[in-house]
């Protein structure tokens, strides 16, 4: 009886995981909304019946999500029905930010896996083709320009271009990091409110502001500016690694200052306006992060939170 209800259940959310994927497909402005719940109906049934049954499910879903959403839906399902399973089994544990972890972890994996199959199997390299297409963008751009008079002032902008897009193109580990976290916290959001509906006490995660990276963190960033300073050649592992590294961690550290300013002002008791504000501002000047990066390396290393004190 609890296994024939075990496979009703399974049949029910594959077919609702399937009319998701169809959506996501056919309906690009609704889809990409839509994307972010794909991995609801795996993380339910793995809290329900465990970590294999849920990989089980997972499984039996791609080849549904094949039928009805061809090969541009089964790549999306293959990554969403990763990312459910990781994340409905550290929710059954009621550990909502290993959840996030792992969903962001298992988004990532997938996404390599996505991008060596393409380069292997269909002889499609991503990231050169979209930089082939940028290159032809900005050249068609400046025979425009040309045509219009105004070359001299557009080549020099151009080549400015050209270089960021040569840069650009290294880029690629951590766009994949960044797309991957912002995702897997995407689908914490959309699934959470279903969550509470059907498990009542699944604990929140802890604020942002109780945020604390290890010291490691800092460690490495310090090491990663070092070899910012040797000129390393383009194309090098360690230009990639870099580079790559040192976008990573200063966003972690600039995080971790923001976090710090949250603890700030809930200690002080003061609106939470006021540190949104300060979110807002270092988006809208880039320079207010360097602030921000500072806060976040001196409360990694030096605990500063300690000495913050109520009002």
């Amino acid at each position: 009886m609890k296994n024939t209800r075990a496979l009703i259940e399974g049949a029910i959310l594959i077919s609702i995981f399937a009319i998701i994927s169809l959506l996501v497909v056919y309906l690009p402005l609704l889809g990409a909304i839509l994307l972010f719940a794909l991995p609801l109906p795996i993380i339910l049934y793995t809290i329900r019946h465990g970590l294999k049954p849920g990989i089980w499910m997972g499984l039996a879903s791609l080849p549904v999500s094949f039928i009805v959403s061809s090969f541009a839906g089964l790549t999306g399902a293959f990554t969403a029905a990763c990312t459910g399973v990781a994340m409905g089994y550290y929710f059954k544990k009621k550990q909502p930010g290993y959840a996030v972890a792992a969903g962001a972890i298992a988004c990532m994996l997938c996404g390599v896996v996505i991008f060596v199959f393409s380069i292997v199997f269909l002889n499609m390299n991503v990231v050169d083709n979209t930089m082939s297409q940028l290159r032809e963008s900005l050249s068609l751009a400046e025979t425009m320009s040309k045509q219009l008079g105004y070359g001299d002032q557009f080549g020099k902008q151009t080549k400015l271009m050209e270089s960021q897009l040569s840069t650009l193109q290294y880029l690629f580990p951590t766009a994949l990091i960044l797309t991957s976290i912002v995702s897997a916290f995407l689908s914490y959001a959309m699934a959470r409110p279903f969550l509470r509906r059907f498990f009542p006490d699944l604990p929140k995660m802890k604020p942002f502001r109780e945020l604390r990276l290890p010291q490691v963190v800092v460690i490495l960033y310090f090491v990663v500016t070092i070899l910012g300073f040797l000129h390393l050649e383009k194309g090098h592992m360690m230009y990639s690694v870099s580079l790559n590294g040192g976008y990573i961690l200063s966003l972690l550290i600039c995080i971790q200052g923001l976090a710090f300013i949250f603890f700030y002002f809930h200690e002080m008791e003061m609106p939470k306006a006021v540190p949104v504000l300060a979110i807002v501002l270092g988006v809208l000047f880039p320079l207010i992060m360097s602030v921000y990066l500072l806060l976040g390396i001196i409360d990694i290393g030096f605990n500063i939170r300690n000495k913050v004190t109520r009002n």
